[in-house]
C-alpha cells in the first residue's frame, strides 16, 4: 500500500503522507479525503502534508484538513480571488458560491442544499475563482461540529452530496451568508450593491495583494452573476428554492477592466517653490464605483490584511486630481466636476476632506522633511544644537525656540510642512501663514547645511 495518499485542492495537487500513522487512522485519512482523491503517483504536487501522529483521530483530521488547506491557498495565491466560502455545483457547471465566517452556516447549507438538489459538491470552507470565473474545486471533508462534541470530519458523498459535474465549473453567484435566529421560516435573498458588499468580502478574501488589480476583478466578477446577493436565514433546510432560483439566473461575460479607477489631473502649471502639493499615497487598487458615485480604495498592511476605504462626496475628485496637485488645483478639480458650492466656500470644503484624507494615509503632503542619518545633534533641554558640516570639520548650530521645535517635531516623525507648523502655530497663537514661511526658510536652511534632507 502507498503511504501518501495525493489530492486535489483548488486546482493545485497536494499529497498526503501516511507513513507513522497506525492502520486505522491512515484509513481514516482515505475515507474523509475519498471525494478528493487524485491518481497515485503523481510528481506534481505543490506540498506534502504529514498529519500529526498520536492525536485524538478525530483532532488529527481536522489538524490535517487546516494543513491542506494552507498549502493549497499558498499554491494558488496571486492566481485567483481565494474566499473563506463553500460551494456548490450544478449538472451544467454553474457554481454557487456562499461567503461568510466561521459559525455562518457553510458546511450546514451544502450539506443541506447539496442533498435536496442534487448538487456537486465544490467546498465547504475554500472557494477559489480565476479571472475568467472559472472556479476552482476543492472537495475537502466536511467537518460537523455537534453542540458540546469535538469537531468530526466526513467525505461530501457520506452526507449525501454529489460529485461534480463533467461541465466546467463557472461561478454564477456570489452569496453573503447571513444566519439569524430571528430570522423568519423562509429565508430571504436581497440583492447588494457591490460597494456596500465590498468589506464583507474584502474581510473574507485571503492574499489579496497577491492578485493583479483585485477590487477590480472582483467588481467584474461579481457584475458577472449580476450582483452579490444576501441571504438571510435560520434553517438550512428551507434554502433549496433560493438556491435554485439563484443558479437559474443568466451570467455576463467578465469585464476586468470595467471598474477601473481613472485619475484625472487639473494642473495648468507646475506648482511654486516650496508651495505645497498633495499626491495619492501608495494603492493596492482602486475602483470607481456608480449610483452613487463612490470610489473604492485598497490598501493592504505588512501583514497582508486588506482594509477598504470608500471615497463619497468630493473626496474622489479630490483624490482623482492628486497628483502632485496644489490645494488650489484641487478646488479647481473639484469645482469642475460638482460645481461652486451654494452656501460654503469650495476652498474651505477641499481644505476640510484634504485634511481627513491625509489623517487617513490617503493623501501624502510633499515635499516631505527628515532629519540625515548622517546628522549630530543634542537636545539641550530648551534647545537643540546640531553639528553643521562646513570646510572639512563641523561647526555647532544652535536651534531655540520655535527652531527647536521644528528639529523635535521632525524626530518625532513630522514630515510634511503642515504637520510641522499646525501645532507649533496653535501653541503659539500664531497666524499660520506666517509660520509656514518660518519654518520653510528654517528647513531650506538644513538643508543646505547638508542635516535635513527633502525626500519628495
Amino acid at each position: 500500500m502507498t503511504r501518501n495518499l495525493f489530492v486535489h485542492a483548488l486546482g493545485a495537487v497536494v499529497a498526503i503522507r501516511l507513513t507513522g500513522l497506525e492502520d486505522a487512522d491512515a484509513e481514516a485519512v482515505r475515507r474523509v479525503w475519498a471525494d478528493a482523491v487524485a491518481d497515485e503517483g503523481r510528481t506534481d504536487a505543490v506540498a506534502t502534508v504529514s498529519p500529526r501522529a498520536g492525536d485524538d483521530r478525530d483532532a488529527m483530521l481536522v489538524d490535517l484538513s487546516q494543513r491542506v488547506t494552507r498549502a493549497a491557498i499558498e499554491a494558488v495565491r496571486g492566481k485567483a480571488w481565494i474566499l473563506h466560502a463553500a460551494g456548490l455545483a450544478a449538472p451544467n457547471g454553474r457554481v454557487i458560491v456562499f461567503v461568510g465566517p466561521s459559525g455562518s452556516g457553510k458546511t450546514c447549507v451544502v450539506s443541506a442544499v447539496g442533498a435536496a438538489l442534487g448538487l456537486g459538491y465544490v467546498s465547504d470552507d475554500a472557494v477559489a475563482i480565476d479571472g475568467s470565473g472559472a472556479v476552482l474545486p476543492y472537495r475537502k471533508p466536511l467537518t460537523i461540529s455537534a453542540d458540546e462534541a469535538a469537531p468530526r470530519q466526513s467525505a461530501p458523498g457520506e452526507r449525501g452530496i454529489g460529485a461534480l459535474p463533467d461541465a466546467p465549473l463557472q461561478v454564477a453567484a456570489i452569496v453573503l451568508l447571513d444566519r439569524r435566529d430571528d430570522a423568519g421560516d423562509l429565508p430571504l435573498v436581497t440583492p447588494v450593491d457591490f460597494g456596500d458588499a465590498l468589506s464583507e468580502l474584502v474581510a473574507q478574501s485571503s492574499h489579496l495583494a497577491d492578485m493583479a488589480a483585485p477590487l477590480q476583478t472582483m467588481a467584474a466578477l461579481a457584475a458577472s452573476v449580476g450582483t452579490v446577493h444576501r441571504l438571510t436565514y435560520r434553517n438550512a433546510d428551507r434554502l433549496g428554492p433560493a438556491v435554485a432560483a439563484l443558479l437559474a439566473e443568466t451570467p455576463t461575460a467578465v469585464d476586468p477592466t470595467a471598474c477601473a479607477a481613472s485619475a484625472a489631473v487639473l494642473r495648468p502649471a507646475p506648482p511654486e517653490e516650496g508651495v505645497p502639493v498633495y499626491t495619492r499615497a501608495l494603492t493596492l487598487d482602486a475602483l470607481s464605483l456608480a449610483d452613487p458615485d463612490r470610489l473604492a480604495l485598497l490598501h493592504v498592511d505588512q501583514y497582508g490584511q486588506g482594509t477598504v476605504r470608500m471615497l463619497a462626496g468630493i473626496a474622489p475628485a479630490i483624490w482623482r486630481a492628486a497628483d502632485a496637485a496644489t490645494l488650489d488645483d484641487l478646488v479647481a478639480a473639484v469645482v469642475a466636476e460638482h460645481g461652486t458650492p451654494g452656501e460654503r466656500d469650495a476652498a474651505a470644503s477641499v481644505v476640510s476632506v484634504v485634511d481627513t484624507l491625509r489623517r487617513e494615509g490617503v493623501l501624502e503632503e510633499r515635499p516631505r522633511w527628515a532629519i540625515r542619518e548622517s546628522a549630530v545633534w543634542t537636545d539641550l533641554h530648551d534647545r537643540v544644537v546640531v553639528l553643521v558640516p562646513r570646510g572639512g570639520g563641523v561647526v555647532p548650530r544652535a536651534l531655540e525656540g520655535s527652531a527647536a521645535a521644528v528639529w523635535l517635531s521632525l524626530v518625532d516623525g513630522a514630515g510634511s510642512v503642515r504637520d510641522i507648523v499646525e501645532p507649533l502655530a496653535a501653541r503659539l497663537e500664531a497666524d499660520p501663514a506666517a509660520v509656514g514661511a518660518e519654518v520653510s526658510a528654517l528647513l531650506e536652511y538644513l538643508e543646505d547645511a547638508g542635516v535635513v534632507a527633502r525626500l519628495s
